[in-house]
């Protein structure tokens, strides 16, 4: 594989991927796939059982992801890819959807992100993965894994079409950094994301202008 650290001799450290998609979709799957191939550091998906109730969330979440994003950074220097599963920013599209159910609209995800990324200690991977699949899909998948109970499974079906729609816009905004892979044919997808690895241009993302994109673009767009 072709990591970052091959592609410029300069590079500081190791690429960070974010795997997304909703629950089911095989984001678990694909981050092991891709450690066995490459030995990438996994970062699973954040622990938010010790979470406050939805309406006084906005902080105790924010604080998580910077934590889970000090850790990949750290991995990086290490590893030769860094896989994590879910977005440091999930806040801003998640509450988006789901701002029916108490939790805090963008008033409150917006400023708190963007002191974040003011501060250095919050910022965009170097690629996302979007991992797409239907309604039909993700229910089969669900009912053949016994292992995990995804008891919020029928919610997180809500998050198909905005998801999906919200990281359209992103990849418009910087098209290298953004994979949309429909997971009908899996045994492909670990050749699609070191593709997409070994393509991304040099240095980080501009994280402070897509986070000012995206939070416009969250504020004028109907989750509908």
């Amino acid at each position: 594989m072709t990591t970052g650290s091959e592609r410029s001799s300069s590079s500081p450290r190791a690429p960070i991927v974010c795997l997304e998609g909703p629950s089911a979709v095989g984001k678990t799957t694909l981050a092991a796939a891709l450690a066995r191939r490459t030995g990438a550091a996994v970062i699973p998906e954040l622990d938010a059982s010790g979470a406050p109730p939805a309406a006084e969330s906005a902080a105790w979440f924010v604080d998580a992801h910077a934590a889970e994003w000090r850790r990949a950074r750290a991995l990086a220097g290490e590893a030769p890819l860094v896989v994590k599963d879910c977005d440091p920013f999930k806040g801003l599209w998640f509450n988006w959807v789901f701002a029916d159910q108490d939790w805090p609209g963008i008033d409150v995800q917006v400023p708190l992100h963007r002191a974040r990324v003011d501060a250095g200690t919050l910022a965009f991977p170097d690629l996302y993965v979007v991992l797409l699949a239907t309604e039909a899909q993700l229910r089969a998948r669900r009912a053949g894994d016994p292992t995990r109970t995804r008891s919020n499974h029928e919610m997180h079906l809500r998050l198909i079409r905005p998801q999906r729609r919200y990281f359209e816009a992103l990849q418009a905004a910087d098209p290298p950094r953004v994979l949309l892979l429909d997971t009908t044919e899996r045994e492909r997808l670990v050749d699609r994301v070191l593709a997409a690895v070994a393509a991304l241009p040099p240095g980080p993302p501009d994280s402070a202008r897509l986070f000012d994109l995206m939070a416009r673009w969250v504020a004028t767009h109907d989750p509908a």
